[in-house]
C-alpha cells in the first residue's frame, strides 16, 4: 500500500486539509472582533465591584493578648500554669464563651454575633484573641472582649484560690514552727541569764573564800612565830577552818565549772535555734514570694481597635473582579463566535 493510498483511506475525499488546526492569528482575530465586548464588559464589572465595595460596611478588628495564670513553680524553676495556652485557645475558638457573653450582656443572638478567633503566639506562652466588628460597633466589641477576659478569670479563680490556700497552709505551719523555736530561744536566753548571774555570785564567793583563807593563813603564821607550842589549840582551829575553806572553794569551783558547761550548751543551742529560725524565715519568705507569683488570667495587651478597617479589601475585590470579568468576557467572545460559526451551513452543504 502506497502513501497516497494510505492518505486516501485515512481522510475522506472531500476533507479539507488542516481544517482542525487553529492558528494563533485566528484567536487574535476573534479577540479583535469582540474587543469592545471584552473591554466594556470588564470595565462595567470593575466599576460595579468598586461601587459595591464602597457600599459595604467597614469592618474593624479588636485585638487583645492574654497570658494564662501562674499556678506555681516547678522543681526546675519553670512556671506552672493553671492551664495550657492550647487548651484556652481551643475553648475560645470553640465558642465556649460566646453564648455566655450574649447572655451576660443581654445581646440578641440574631442581631449581634459574638465570634472570636484566637491563636498561640509563637515562642511565647501567650494567646492572641481577635474579633471583627462593623464601624459603629467597636465600643460593643471592646465591651464583649473585656467580658471574655472576665469570664476566663472567673473560670480559673477557683484554681487560683486553691493554690494560694495551699501556700497559706505551708506558711502557717512554718510560722507556728518558727514561733516555737523563738519561744525556746527566749526561754534559753532567760536560763542563760540566770546561769551567768549564778556564776557571778559563785565567783564572788570564791573571791571571798580566797581572801578569808589568806587572812587566816596569815594569822596562823603569826601565831606560830609568836606563841609556838602554847597555841596548839588555836592553830588547830585555824588549820581546820582553812581546810574547810579549801574544800568549800573546790566545791564552788566545781559548781562554776558545771554552770559554765551549761552556759556553753545554752549558747550553742541558742545559735542552733537562730540558724533554724533564719532557715524557717527564709522558707516563709520563699513561700510568700511563690504565693505572690500565683495569679489569674493576665492581660498583656489591653483590647485595642485597629486604626484602619480590615474589611472590605477594596483593591483586592476590584482587582479580582476585573481579572475574572476579563476571563469571562474572553470566554463569552469565543463562545459567541463558536455559536455563530456553528449556525452557518457547511461548505459541503453549499456545494450540494
Amino acid at each position: 500500500m502506497t502513501n497516497q493510498e494510505s492518505n486516501q483511506q485515512q481522510y475522506p475525499q472531500n476533507y479539507p486539509p488542516y481544517e482542525d488546526e487553529i492558528n494563533l492569528i485566528d484567536y487574535l482575530r476573534v479577540l479583535w472582533k469582540w474587543k469592545w465586548l471584552i473591554v466594556v464588559g470588564t470595565i462595567i464589572c470593575a466599576v460595579a465591584a468598586s461601587v459595591i465595595s464602597l457600599q459595604m460596611p467597614k469592618i474593624y478588628k479588636i485585638t487583645t493578648v492574654i497570658e494564662p495564670g501562674i499556678a506555681g513553680i516547678k522543681d526546675d524553676g519553670d512556671f506552672m500554669y493553671i492551664d495550657s495556652v492550647a487548651n484556652i485557645s481551643g475553648k475560645i475558638n470553640g465558642d465556649v464563651y460566646s453564648k455566655r457573653i450574649q447572655k451576660t450582656l443581654n445581646l440578641d443572638p440574631l442581631k449581634t454575633e459574638v465570634k472570636f478567633k484566637s491563636g498561640v503566639v509563637k515562642k511565647a506562652n501567650l494567646i492572641k484573641v481577635t474579633s471583627q466588628w462593623e464601624e459603629g460597633g467597636t465600643d460593643l466589641g471592646m465591651k464583649v472582649t473585656g467580658q471574655l477576659v472576665q469570664l476566663l478569670s472567673n473560670d480559673y479563680e477557683k484554681i487560683v484560690k486553691q493554690r494560694k490556700g495551699d501556700y497559706d497552709k505551708q506558711i502557717f505551719t512554718k510560722q507556728n514552727g518558727t514561733k516555737k523555736l523563738e519561744a525556746r530561744r527566749e526561754s534559753l536566753k532567760k536560763t542563760l541569764k540566770n546561769i551567768r548571774q549564778r556564776i557571778h555570785k559563785l565567783e564572788k564567793q570564791v573571791d571571798d573564800i580566797k581572801n578569808n583563807t589568806g587572812d587566816m593563813i596569815t594569822q596562823r603564821n603569826l601565831l606560830l612565830k609568836k606563841y609556838k607550842a602554847e597555841t596548839e589549840m588555836p592553830l588547830l582551829l585555824y588549820s581546820t577552818t582553812i581546810q574547810q575553806n579549801i574544800s568549800y572553794f573546790n566545791q564552788i569551783n566545781n559548781q562554776i565549772y558545771n554552770f559554765k558547761e551549761k552556759e556553753e550548751g545554752a549558747q550553742q543551742e541558742i545559735k542552733n535555734l537562730e540558724k533554724d529560725i533564719n532557715t524557717a524565715e527564709a522558707g516563709i519568705t520563699a513561700l510568700k514570694a511563690k504565693k505572690g507569683l500565683i495569679g489569674n488570667i493576665k492581660v498583656i495587651q489591653e483590647p485595642e481597635v485597629s486604626l484602619h478597617p480590615v474589611k472590605p479589601k477594596k483593591k483586592q475585590i476590584v482587582l479580582l473582579t476585573t481579572v475574572v470579568a476579563l476571563f469571562m468576557a474572553v470566554f463569552l467572545a469565543f463562545f459567541i463566535e463558536y455559536i455563530k460559526n456553528a449556525s452557518k451551513p457547511s461548505s459541503a452543504n453549499k456545494r450540494t
